[in-house]
This record gives structure tokens, sequence and C-alpha cells, in this order.
């Protein structure tokens, strides 16, 4: 993993590696006597809401919810824990997310149920070097779009179509270094000559389920970016300086839309010089300056290691921001407003990754709802057909779409 990426990454995902301390079983196997003298130990109290009278689900719940305090309280107690949970309110709304390894030698020192909810303080110790390991997980999940790239080019005057420019070139050879992927130049410059309603679309930053269809379903890019890259000759400017030396200048402007929403997660504009004895080179030069600057996409460091710039930065962080944070809209047949209600209920309170659900409306047996939800569609999917049994419901999914799912359902 590149640095600069995985350093933007970490300050935002960090916060989901705080959460991915919970679930599975409790064996007492760990829980064992904890150091008495170590920084990294402490006491932490959980709180988990009580359905249908589960309370087991609830303590679990609950530990789960300590010890995401625990982690928090106890990495933030160090120059490096600070800088990772600094971002922690972005994706503090994401629930619990089953994995192990972040605290250890835990204990519950104390548990009660009051009303509806359940309270559980446990002592651990938490361990600080699991947190690579689950933001790389995260990352491989999450925070590594696929990349769709069209910018428009003019170099001094001559324009050049989008999916055959060097700035399209260019990005990808820097992204590269950070690891991206990208929709072939090649399949996207035949887009553009066999789908043009759909590209031009997608062109223009109108992102409708059209478009999702050709982007998402088909080549799997999750972001596209889109753009103008115009170089323009100030080759007056070096006269008193050299006779056969061109200087051009790269005015680049560029935005980055999230393919599953349509909503734009960053944009930018930056200029930078190019010098070279032939002109076209040194309109690359200028391009390839302006991209690389700590404004645009990054370049490497002295020692050869990526940097990433602001531009990128912004994608990254917005992508997994909105990837943790997504809205899909869920359509339920099948149930009286009733059952929909406890479906509805059961959704938020005992669906992994649900933070909320918000319900848009009713007639007969057919209701919308939308669903904020840590992850895809097709995710939200899979935890539904796990889970609904055990909440007293069958459903069958009839129709799955980036932002929407089409269930049936039926109260057992």
């Amino acid at each position: 993993m590149k640095k600069g990426i995985a350093l933007v990454a970490c300050t935002v995902f960090c916060a989901i590696s705080l959460m991915y301390c919970g679930g599975g079983s409790r064996q007492s196997a760990r829980q064992q006597s904890t150091p008495v003298n170590n920084e990294m130990v402490g006491e932490a109290t959980g709180i988990a809401s009580i359905f249908d009278g589960d309370k087991a689900l609830a303590r679990d719940r609950a530990i789960d919810d300590a010890m995401n305090k625990l982690v928090k309280s106890k990495l933030g107690t160090t120059v490096e824990g600070r800088s990772l949970v600094q971002d922690f309110a972005l994706v503090e709304s994401i629930v619990e997310a089953k994995s192990t390894g972040m605290v250890r030698n835990w204990t519950v020192v104390k548990e009660y149920a009051e009303s509806d909810a359940y309270f559980v303080t446990i002592k651990g110790e938490v361990y600080p070097a699991a947190v690579n390991e689950t933001i790389e997980a995260t990352l491989k999940n999450y925070g590594r779009p696929k990349f769709m790239i069209l910018v428009k080019e003019s170099f001094d005057g001559q324009n050049k179509n989008p999916g055959e420019t060097v700035t399209e070139h260019a990005m990808m050879d820097i992204m590269g270094n950070a690891g991206f992927e990208f929709v072939d130049s090649a399949m996207t410059a035949e887009l553009l000559r066999k789908e043009r309603a759909r590209m031009g679309k997608a062109l223009n930053g109108k992102i409708g389920e059209d478009v999702q269809d050709l982007l998402l379903d088909d080549l799997g890019a999750e972001v596209i970016i889109i753009g103008t890259s115009r170089t323009t000759d100030q080759t007056g400017a070096l006269a008193g300086y050299s006779k056969n030396m061109k200087s051009k200048q790269a005015n680049i402007m560029l935005k980055a839309i999230d393919d599953y929403t349509g909503r734009v997660l960053a944009s930018k504009v930056h200029n930078a010089p190019g010098v070279h004895i032939d002109p076209d080179t040194a309109s690359k030069n200028a391009i390839m300056n302006c991209l690389g600057s700590k404004n645009m996409l990054g370049k490497n460091d002295d020692e050869g290691k990526f940097v990433s710039g602001d531009f990128m930065n912004q994608i990254t962080r917005q992508f997994l921001k909105s990837a943790t944070g997504r809205m899909i809209m869920m359509t339920v047949s099948g149930l009286n407003f009733n059952d929909m209600t406890k479906f509805r209920n059961a959704i938020q309170g005992r669906v992994r990754g649900v933070n909320k659900v918000y319900p848009r409306g009713q007639i007969g047996t057919a209701a919308k709802i939308e669903v904020e939800f840590a992850g895809k569609t097709h995710d939200l999917a899979q935890e539904l057909m796990a889970k609904a049994d055990k909440f007293g419901f069958s459903i069958e999914i009839k129709e799955q779409k980036p932002n929407k799912l089409v269930v049936h359902a039926r109260k057992n």
C-alpha cells in the first residue's frame, strides 16, 4: 500500500477498525487476566437496546459498543493513535462489524438490563497492531474504487476527444502508483463511440440510473473523473533566457463523482508550466507538473514513495465517507402497516451495518424505506437474507441496483 493514500485512509477508517473489535462468540479463553501496569488496559461501558426481548443479542452488541469506546479512548492516548482517530466522527454512525483482535484479555466487570437497554462494562487491553490489518481489509472493500477518466483536452487550440488524451493517460500513470484501477482507455474510447447518449451524460456529470447501469453494472467503475485540460503558449516569457526552449502553461479542472450516488466527491482547478525544446513535449511536461502537484494527484517523493495530493485525498476521504453512510432506497411489498413497522424497526436494530431507516410512505402492502447503510446494496441484501428469518420474516430479493433494493416480504 502506498503511504500517501494509506495515510488518508487510515485517518478516516481507523474508526471502522475500532468497530471491528466485537462480534463472534464470547469464549472464556478470551477472558484472561490483564497486566496491571499497562497504559493500553482500561474499562469502558457499552449500551445496546433490547429488541423483542432478545437480551443475548443486546448483550453482544453492548460488548461491541464497550470495545469500540475502549479502543477509541486508548488509541487516542498515543501520538500515532491521535492521528488515527482524529476523524472518528466521520464514521461514528457505523454499527457493529464482526471481527476480532482489537481488544484482548478482556473480562466483563458488570452487566445488567434496565428498561429496554442492556449495559455491559468490560476491562481489557487494546491491541493497536490489529488496526493496520483491519484497515487493509476495509480498503480492499471500500477504499479502492475503480475509476473511469474522461477529460476534454486542448493543446494550443487543437482539441482531443476524451478517451484519447494525454491528460487521461498521465492521470492513470500517476494514480497507478497508488494502486488504483481503471476502466481500460481503449474500452472507454469504444464506449464513447457506441454509447454516445449515456457516455455524453457521464461526461457532463449526469449520473442517472441508465448511466449507473453502464458504469457500475457493465464496467465496475465506481468513480468517474471528468474535466478539461488546456495548454497555452507562453514562450515569450523565456525570450530573455533562451531562443530555442518552448514554454507551455497547463490549466486543468477536474471533478470526481461517486457513481453510486451521483454526488461530487472532489473538485479542483490548478495550473503549472512546462518547458522543452519541442512544443508538444513542453505541453506534456506542463500537464505532468500540474497533475503531480500537491494540489492535484501527487507524486513520488525522494525515496520513490507515492505522496498523494489534495484532490486525491479528497476523493479517498469522501468516497470512504460515502461508502460508510450510503443511502439505499428499498421497496418492500407484502406487509401491512403494523408488520412493516416491525420489519423496519428490526432492520434498524438488528441488521449489521444499518445506521438508520427512514420511512418514505406506504400504500396498502407496498412501502418504501430509505436505509443509511455502511456498505453496498449487495452487502445489505446479503445481511437481510441472513437475518430476516431470525426476526420473524421471510424475504425474497426481487431486484438489486447500485442504490435500490426491491424486496417481497411476509410475516412468519
